[in-house]
C-alpha cells in the first residue's frame, strides 16, 4: 500500500507543479546583458589569477624555507670534516721513503 501512497503523492505534487508553471510569467525577469556577463568572466578570473600567484608564492617560499634549513643543516657538517684531520694522518712530517742509495763496489 506504501507504493500507492507514494506514487499518489507524486502525481498530484507533479499535477500542481505544471499548473504553476503555466501560470508563471517569465518575461518579467531581468536578464543579463554581455556586458554584465563580460564583466563577471573578468572579476572571476582576476579572482582566480590572485589566487593562483598567491599559492604559487606561499610555494615557493615554503621551498625557499626547507632548502634554506637542510643548507644549515649540511654546512656543518661538510665544515666540520674538511678542517678536521684524517684518523690516519701523524701530527709531525717525518722522514720521506725514497730509493736506497746503492752500495759501492
Amino acid at each position: 500500500m506504501f507504493p500507492l501512497l507514494t506514487f499518489a503523492t507524486g502525481l498530484v505534487v507533479g499535477i500542481a507543479g505544471v499548473r504553476v508553471l503555466k501560470s508563471a510569467k517569465f518575461d518579467a525577469l531581468p536578464t543579463r546583458s554581455a556586458d554584465d556577463l563580460g564583466k563577471k568572466a573578468r572579476e572571476g578570473f582576476d579572482r582566480a589569477r590572485s589566487g593562483l600567484r598567491d599559492a604559487a608564492v606561499s610555494g615557493l617560499s615554503a621551498v625557499e624555507k626547507t632548502s634554506a634549513g637542510l643548507r644549515e643543516k649540511l654546512t656543518p657538517e661538510a665544515t666540520a670534516v674538511a678542517a678536521a684531520p684524517p684518523a690516519d694522518a701523524e701530527l709531525e712530517p717525518g722522514p720521506v721513503p725514497g730509493p736506497e742509495p746503492e752500495a759501492a763496489p
